[in-house]
């Protein structure tokens, strides 16, 4: 969010900025601008942290709640407890309705309202995790930083005139590449980094899959296509393909053995769960949770994969695991750990026989193919229809 909005301040500046200037006065003076800018930047992002939560927090406003205030604190302190959190953030809730959550300069980390209220801890936890990884890899600093290089280039480009035409066509391509190339770049590394801090905790990894899913059921894809995408770029990967870089990570870190395809849970390649949908949790958001609880049964007896396609097949301690699943009034456990809750059209002892058939049975995984083939039916059966969320709102 901050690179956006010092961005759009900051990355129109070069452009047709003097129409006698050549091509290395507009490169001295890009690079001097980022040394000012970057200085500036840094002061207020190591220097300046109470004055930058008051500023985030009056332009968005704050949620007067101790109970968000709390959750908020207590997700957080979880996560620096991994250890691999080196910064201090000061985490807040705003008023906005919408699902979302921003990270800014000075370690200031604003969750909405609407976020707080849909998600679960285990969804809400790995969404501070992305939000610390942009403040960890100073996103915003470097955002701002690669968009005025950018601008220079463009400015290059165009030759330093400042025609009309030029400065709307340079403004478009720096808008097109900060978001396409820098922004989109950036989601994907706190993606990734984010959910090696969150498999380091005691939260479910489902929860990482099933948070993206939520907003995918709520928004569709965020992504344009054709004209509109040069017009209104896009800034984040697409929504289906986040969550199936997540799900597969949640796999890898099973040892290969449990996997999502469509909303079916897997367990060596056998099927054990399609959950019923129950309240706002929709099948597929269930079954990345359940097979996130699975994960971690698996992933303490064999570790974690080295390899996308190979599943791991020699048990950490060399020796044979024990499988116990069982019932305990609407709980299934393997182990004494939780897996699910069952709900009505859930079949209680179908999952029970099916997750203990499967864990015992030879190591399997399905492949990438058959499980993106799975995830496209799905997609196209019961996934985001922009009429209907129109027509319901």
């Amino acid at each position: 969010m901050t690179t956006l909005v010092l961005g759009t301040s900051l990355v129109t500046l070069p452009v047709g900025m003097a129409a006698a200037a050549s091509a290395v006065e507009t490169v001295l003076y890009g690079a001097a601008a980022a040394a000012l800018i970057k200085q500036q930047l840094v002061r207020m992002d190591t220097q300046m942290q109470p004055q930058m939560l008051a500023q985030t927090q009056a332009k968005t406003g704050v949620v007067d709640n101790y109970e968000y205030e709390d959750r908020l604190e207590r997700i957080a302190d979880n996560l620096v407890r991994t250890g691999m959190i080196k910064r201090n953030y000061d985490v807040y809730a705003n008023p906005s309705k919408e699902l979302n959550a921003f990270e800014t300069i000075g370690g200031v980390i604003s969750v909405n309202k609407g976020m707080l209220d849909a998600l679960n801890d285990d969804e809400l936890a790995f969404t501070m995790c992305h939000e610390m990884q942009h403040g960890e890899k100073r996103h915003a600093i470097n955002g701002v930083l690669k968009s005025i290089g950018i601008s220079t280039l463009i400015d290059v480009s165009l030759g330093g005139n400042a025609d009309v035409l030029d400065i709307l066509l340079g403004s478009v391509a720096v808008n097109y590449i900060d978001n396409e190339f820098v922004t989109m770049d950036q989601e994907k590394q706190a993606d990734a980094t984010g959910f090696n801090v969150f498999k380091n905790t005691a939260y479910n990894v489902g929860g990482a899959a099933s948070s993206m899913q939520y907003v995918y059921e709520q928004y569709g894809e965020l992504w344009q296509e054709g004209f509109k995408r040069v017009i209104s770029p896009n800034n984040h990967p697409q929504m289906s393909s986040r969550i199936e870089k997540l799900a597969g990570r949640m796999t890898l870190w099973s040892g290969n053995r449990v996997q999502v395809g469509g909303n079916t849970v897997y367990v060596n390649a056998k099927p054990v769960v399609t959950p019923a949908a129950a309240g706002t949790y929709s099948s597929r958001r269930r079954a990345f949770l359940v097979a996130g609880n699975l994960a971690r049964a698996t992933h303490d007896v064999y570790g974690e994969a080295t390899k996308d396609d190979k599943v791991v097949t020699e048990a950490m301690n060399k020796k044979q695991p024990s499988w116990n699943v069982a019932s305990r009034g609407n709980d299934v456990y393997v182990n004494d750990l939780r897996i699910m809750t069952c709900a009505d059209g859930d079949d209680q002892p179908a999952i029970v026989k099916n997750i203990q058939s499967a864990l015992e049975a030879k190591p399997a995984m399905l492949s990438k193919k058959e499980i993106q083939k799975q995830n496209k039916a799905w997609t196209q059966k019961y996934g985001y229809k922009k009429d209907k969320k129109e027509k319901n709102a």
